[in-house]
Formats: C-alpha cells, sequence, structure tokens
C-alpha cells in the first residue's frame, strides 16, 4: 500500500507540475497577442516557479521581460513631453521668455514748449497767450501764468494723454521760477500754482505733482528750480489723464509763475 500510495503522490506532482507549465505557457502566449495559445518553444525556455522568461520566436528575447516598452521606451518613461518636452517646465513664455520689455515712453507733447503755441498744450488764459518767449528756461519757449494785479485770475495749460496699459512707474520731471511782488513775510499765501493730473471729463482729481505759492519766490536768484514727481500708476494705466499746469493770482500783488521742459514719462511693457 505504501508503494501504491507514492506512486500517486509522483504521478500527481507531475500532473500538477505540467499543468503549471502549460498554464504559465499560455499566459507567455497572451503577452506575446495569441490569446489563449501557447508560444512556440525554442529551448531557451527558463522556468522559474512555473514562469517562463524566454520564450519567443527563435533568436529573440520575449517582449515581455526585455523589449516592453513599459519597461525602456514607454513615452511616460522619457518620451513623454510632460517630462521634458512640456512648455510648462522649459519653453513656456512665464519661465524666461515672456515677451515683455520693459521701455519708457514720453508721453507729453511739445513738452519743452519750444514747438510754439497750440502744439499738444491748449490754454485758458485770462489775458494773452501763456506759451510765450517771456524768461524761458531752455530754448525759445515757456509758459508763463500768472503775473496779473487789479482781477482775480485764472490761467491754465493742459494737453490730454493716453497712459500706456501695464505702466508700472509715471515720473513727471521739469523746471519751474516764481517771481512775486507779494509780501512774502505774510502768514498766508495769495498766489498759487500747480501741476496736477485729473480726469478729463469734469477734470476730477487724480493726483498733485507740484504746488507752488508766492512764498517759493526766486526773486532773489531768478535761478530755475528742477521738480521731480512719480505718480500713481493705481487706476491710471490704460487711461486717458489730463496734465494740467494752473495758476491763481488774487486782486492787489501779482506772482509769476514759469513752467519749462516739461517731461511726463511712462514704464511699461512694450
Amino acid at each position: 500500500m505504501k508503494i501504491v500510495i507514492e506512486s500517486r503522490v509522483l504521478v500527481d506532482d507531475i500532473a500538477f507540475t505540467v499543468r503549471h507549465v502549460l498554464f504559465a505557457l499560455a499566459l507567455v502566449g497572451c503577452a506575446k497577442g495569441g490569446v489563449g495559445q501557447l508560444a512556440q518553444g525554442d529551448a531557451n525556455e527558463i522556468v522559474i516557479d512555473g514562469t517562463v522568461y524566454k520564450d519567443a520566436p527563435d533568436n529573440h528575447d520575449d517582449a515581455h521581460v526585455y523589449m516592453d516598452a513599459k519597461q525602456f521606451e514607454d513615452a511616460h518613461e522619457f518620451h513623454d513631453a510632460h517630462v521634458y518636452m512640456d512648455a510648462h517646465v522649459y519653453m513656456d513664455a512665464h519661465v524666461y521668455m515672456d515677451a515683455c520689455t520693459m521701455v519708457q515712453t514720453e508721453l507729453l507733447t511739445n513738452g519743452n514748449f519750444d514747438s510754439g503755441p497750440s502744439v499738444g498744450w491748449h490754454e485758458v488764459q485770462f489775458a494773452g497767450e501763456l506759451i510765450t518767449t517771456q524768461f524761458p528756461q531752455a530754448g525759445t519757449y515757456g509758459a508763463w501764468l500768472g503775473g496779473y494785479t487789479g482781477n482775480f485770475a485764472v490761467d491754465e495749460v493742459f494737453q490730454d494723454i493716453a497712459v500706456p496699459a501695464g505702466t508700472t512707474a509715471l515720473t513727471l520731471t521739469g523746471y519751474y521760477l516764481v517771481f512775486t511782488s507779494e509780501v512774502t513775510t505774510d502768514m498766508f499765501p495769495y498766489d498759487t500754482a500747480s501741476i496736477s493730473l485729473v480726469r478729463p471729463a469734469g477734470e476730477t482729481a487724480i493726483e498733485t505733482g507740484l504746488s507752488l505759492d508766492n512764498f517759493d519766490s526766486n526773486n532773489n536768484t531768478e535761478a530755475y528750480v528742477a521738480l521731480s514727481h512719480s505718480f500713481a500708476v493705481a487706476g491710471v494705466a490704460g487711461t486717458t489723464v489730463r496734465l494740467k499746469v494752473t495758476s491763481s493770482n488774487d486782486d492787489l500783488n501779482y506772482s509769476n509763475f514759469f513752467f519749462d521742459t516739461l517731461s511726463l514719462k511712462a514704464t511699461h511693457c512694450m
């Protein structure tokens, strides 16, 4: 009985092993495209725990083991654009090829007034022209506001300008000079002048770039003074604004306000 039992065990083991090998070969056949078919052997089979690792047409390795794209040629491994050719990684303009180039643009026309009256500027004068050859800082022309006695008087020169979208800085520069016959030791100023930005419609104030009065008189030196002011760009970039130069005199003593070589430059993306 013992021999019979051992014989049955040996036969069963052989049958089990054969079934296992056939099952593994069927799987290999599926991997190679043969659904439910066994791959043709070529004496290169290596069986480990019932799995065949080399079973392909003669002189070829099984693709499932050595040449499956999933192992080393799958685009997901090294050809996928997401890995090294995606613009988001190294060709996105936002990273290093952004087309934005910062430039400075002069926004004023005839800022030095040397093209004469009516070029770029509009004049609102109490009497006489405001862009004249009277005492310019440089060149031939300058702006002369005020200088009245006997009447309350207001003068103004202005021009409307389009501020580029994306402007990051808006800088006013130029020169001014004040002469007065007012008593400079008085407590309050009587004559004033300013350069400011306003909205063209209704002249709603935006920001003042320069404020002057008769206390700023240069009577002793008659020398122009340089001015510089940076306007806030929030709410201004991409809109049209008005740059205006104004003066106001009372009816007694005069004050002369001279302006020349004005510039309004916008720093923006080109």
